[in-house]
């Protein structure tokens, strides 16, 4: 029986593990200085913070589903255990919103500063 259980923990362990891998991350954009940036510079910029900004779409739909996938493969889940994994979900959900809106808040400001200079050189 002990090592049933042990095989049985073993096996969850290393599911829970693969699942952690599953999804990405998506690396953050590195975003130019606007007051000094050409106009390529923050071109590729944009491209780069709207990937980004879609990647963590997609990585949250990922980790939303996996954890779907988890709870269901869960027997008998008591209610405590699933209010605390939605809690950690709802965290990572959060985190990553807070994360896209930094980017996005981060490269306006560089356009705002890209703008202002050319406007300083005319």
């Amino acid at each position: 029986m002990k090592k049933l259980i042990t095989i049985a923990l073993g096996g969850i362990i290393l599911f829970a593990t693969s699942l952690a891998f599953a999804c990405d991350y998506p690396e953050r954009p590195q975003i130019p200085d606007g007051s000094t940036a050409t106009k390529d510079d923050m071109l590729a910029a944009k491209e780069s913070v709207t990937n980004y900004l879609a990647g963590v779409d997609v990585y949250l739909a990922c980790i939303e589903n996996d954890e779907k996938a988890a709870v269901a493969a869960l027997e008998n889940p008591n209610q405590a255990d699933l209010e605390r994994r939605d809690e950690m979900l709802t965290k990572k959900f959060d985190a990553a919103n807070d994360e896209k809106a930094l980017v996005g808040e981060e490269f306006n400001q560089q356009v705002r500063a890209y703008n202002a200079a050319r406007q300083a050189k005319q």
